[in-house]
């Protein structure tokens, strides 16, 4: 998400003129889909930002599970408490696992659980398209 991120902000940065604080999270820590021995052990992540009582807008190229989000709201809430955390994804594929819901979508796009969805992104991976395989 964060190729996206710097996106955005700069998108906004051009129409309200003024500066907005992005910052990249590193989940690694807060995952659940990886074993506790094969996680970097945790490293403080201290923005350069206090977000407490400020707006947090969290961003990513697809929702799926949810549980990458959760991971990143855990994430977050270890950097202080902010007033509230709105999320914004390029694709809502579905299939959720947690009650995670994004206030901001690009695109609904329904698949399978079989099937992937691939972000690639100009900054990148030099083409801006999304790619659904089996």
């Amino acid at each position: 998400g964060w190729p996206l991120a710097l996106r955005l902000v700069k998108k906004i940065e051009e129409i309200e003129g003024s500066k907005i604080p992005v910052f990249p999270l590193d989940i690694t820590y807060y995952r659940d889909d990886l074993e506790k021995d094969d996680r970097a052990p945790l490293a403080v992540q201290n923005f350069d930002y206090n977000i407490k009582d400020k707006t947090v807008i969290l961003v990513d190229d697809v929702l799926y599970t949810g549980r990458t989000v959760r991971a990143a709201l855990d994430a977050i809430v270890d950097q202080g408490r902010p007033k509230n955390v709105e999320l914004a994804v390029l694709i809502d594929r579905g299939h959720r696992e947690l009650p995670i819901r994004a206030d901001f979508i690009g695109k609904n796009v329904p698949t399978s659980r079989s099937e992937r969805i691939s972000v690639q992104l100009i900054e990148t991976d030099n083409i801006n398209q999304v790619v659904i395989t089996e």
